[in-house]
């Protein structure tokens, strides 16, 4: 079995992958280097994999979760980048982390997706699956969006906004946080639905169980007016005219060498905690 380091493309997050490469192998730890413009296949067998380790930011941990399609692989997150929430472990010694994670003497947390499905004007229906949040936003011609959304069937309201985001728990530090939506616990299985900027005094965000079906329908999806984004990337989607969202089918698993999650939302959104 097998260590993944997945990099982001800055050049010295590259050479310290292959820096920890090598010293894992001293340390008797296979391991192999996922070069950074391949995303979208891993270098080493999934079922060879016993751990990944993504070095770079929050957006190089969701890039490594994509990259082995949220299978059960434990991700071990080094922080290269800026906010690092996802990417928070403490400052040990790497190859000690390593070891402890393959030894199992860290915590692990299995965190929840979202599987959404989008059918498009032409019936055509696309499948997408997210760690952090679907989006759906205004397009290149800047309008505003128009849209109804429920849940399990019951219409909540009609509006028109910036757009509309579908997130997890642990997409709730991220742009549901931006657009208004609360902080929700990790351990939390639901899903949450923030509208963004609506034009409406009484619209608020809204905690789902983890049974609920969230439903989207979209008013005059013409081409260019709106987007839709999948952890921050842009899919593939013209013109949506509904969007159904459900708690994922799969988990992503975190292997977390410290960095307790209220203490990270103290550190990276308050400041650190408050002397007394």
């Amino acid at each position: 079995m097998k260590v993944l380091l997945v990099p982001s493309g800055n050049p010295q997050t590259v050479q310290s992958a292959k820096l920890l490469a090598a010293r894992l192998v001293i340390a008797g730890i296979d391991s192999e280097v996922q070069p950074p413009q391949n995303t979208t296949v891993p270098v080493v067998d999934k079922h060879e994999i016993a751990l990944v380790v993504p070095m770079g930011g929050d957006g190089t941990f969701l890039s490594a979760a994509r990259l082995i399609d949220f299978a059960p692989i434990p991700l071990l997150a080094f922080n290269y980048g800026t906010l690092a929430f996802l990417s928070g472990n403490p400052e040990r010694d790497e190859v000690e982390l390593v070891a402890d994670a393959l030894s199992g003497d860290v915590l692990f947390q299995r965190r929840s997706t979202i599987d959404a499905e989008v059918t498009e004007l032409d019936g055509t229906v696309k499948r997408f699956t997210a760690l952090n949040e679907v989006v759906y936003a205004r397009g290149a011609s800047g309008r505003v969006v128009e849209f109804s959304y429920g849940i399990n069937g019951t219409k909540i309201a009609h509006l028109k906004a910036d757009g509309l985001v579908l997130s997890t728990a642990t997409g709730s530090t991220g742009y549901a946080l931006s657009a208004g939506g609360p902080i929700v616990s990790p351990e939390y299985k639901g899903l949450i639905v923030v509208p963004v900027a609506p034009h409406a005094l009484n619209t608020r965000a809204i905690v789902t169980a983890p049974s609920d079906v969230i439903e989207a329908q979209i008013s005059d999806p013409g081409p260019n007016e709106t987007s839709l984004f999948v952890d921050g990337l842009s899919a593939d989607v013209v013109e949506p005219v509904s969007i159904t969202a459900v708690r994922g089918s799969r988990e992503v698993q975190f292997a977390l060498g410290g960095g307790e999650f209220y203490a990270n939302v103290s550190r990276v959104f308050f400041g650190g905690p408050v002397e007394e």
